[in-house]
């Protein structure tokens, strides 16, 4: 039989409904959300009891799949994509078509049953307290209400590692919880380093508000003692995009102001979300190859350490969208 970690040990939370496995991969659903939050967790166990005994159907051709049988019979990695919602107007952003482009400072609830199912879940002993991996995805951690509560139901059960992604335009006491016990990381896609550029990209004037934000958060990071590195988990993200910021003056004000707030690792990415629908099949372009390398240069000049997104580098090595 062909098992699959992702169908017996993830748990996807989307917009419309729960699913098996990691968002690379759709999966089989397991639910709409029309249960309570009782229900929901008893058919979430269900469904991955019945995954170690039978591969889904829709798995059969999953790339993902593998020929060996899970040692962990617990949920060991939760997804949280569930909302949209956000406080920036990125262009680029692969949930634009959900938000029409709207974004707002407020706080919303995104769905109040799933912080009491995974509650129901940790109840019943079947999320890892040993080794659970968590990302947030989907809009902004910081404009989301229950944020909070769940990030203190999982370090209140030992999570491993959280790794959230943000604008880091609100500042998250709850992030900066994270970072000083040394349970996780997070990665802002700042996307340049000057002030009139971040209003082009991301329709907010908060450039210096998040690069603030995020020297607040590696010192929250060096709070923890037990790992040097773990400052090196607050990462600023440069997403190369056509017209903005494609070129190699950016680049260079990105990775000194990234250094001058204290930042100790940032991360450089094509941008293959919207990329992908809109030119599959068409080769990648060359700058994003220079681009790439200047930055892993500048990065080893200034002492940072360097990230070249995976996926990114998947692309780039196949050489076409």
């Amino acid at each position: 039989m062909a098992y699959c970690k992702h169908s017996t040990n993830t748990l996807s939370f989307h917009q419309d409904n729960v699913r098996f496995c990691t968002t690379l991969q759709e999966g089989p659903v397991i639910s709409n959300y029309r249960e309570n939050a009782e229900q929901l967790a008893e058919l979430i166990i269900d469904a991955k009891r019945k995954a170690f005994e039978e591969v889904p159907a829709e798995c059969s051709d999953c790339i993902y799949r593998v020929q060996e049988e899970p040692t962990e019979k617990k949920i060991t990695r939760i997804d949280l994509f569930y909302w949209y919602h956000c406080n920036c107007g990125c262009f680029y952003c692969s949930y634009r078509d959900k938000t029409k482009g709207r974004f707002s400072d407020e706080v919303l609830e995104g769905n109040s049953l799933i912080y009491q199912t995974v509650k129901n879940l940790y109840a019943r002993d079947m999320i890892s307290r040993e080794n659970l991996f968590v990302v947030w995805g989907g809009g902004e951690v910081g404009v989301l209400k229950e944020f909070p509560q769940l990030m203190d139901l999982f370090l209140k059960n030992n999570v491993n590692f959280i790794w959230c992604e943000t604008s880091a335009v609100r500042y998250s006491d709850s992030i900066a919880k994270m970072l000083e016990r040394g349970k996780g990381g997070m990665t802002a896609a700042v996307c340049c380093g000057s002030r009139d550029v971040y209003k082009k990209i991301k329709q907010r004037d908060k450039y210096e508000q998040v690069m603030q934000n995020l020297a607040k958060y590696v010192r929250s990071a060096n709070k923890y003692k037990d790992n040097k590195k773990n400052p090196e988990n607050v990462i600023s993200k440069f997403i190369i995009l056509e017209g903005f910021n494609n070129n190699k003056n950016e680049v260079e004000k990105w990775v000194l102001e990234s250094k001058k707030y204290g930042l100790k690792r940032i991360e450089i990415s094509m941008e293959f979300c919207w990329g992908i629908h809109t030119k599959k099949g068409q080769p990648i372009e060359d700058y994003n190859y220079e681009l790439f390398d200047y930055a892993e240069k500048m990065c080893k000049d200034e002492g940072l350490a360097f990230n070249r997104n995976d996926t990114s580098a998947r692309l780039m090595e196949q050489g076409i969208y």
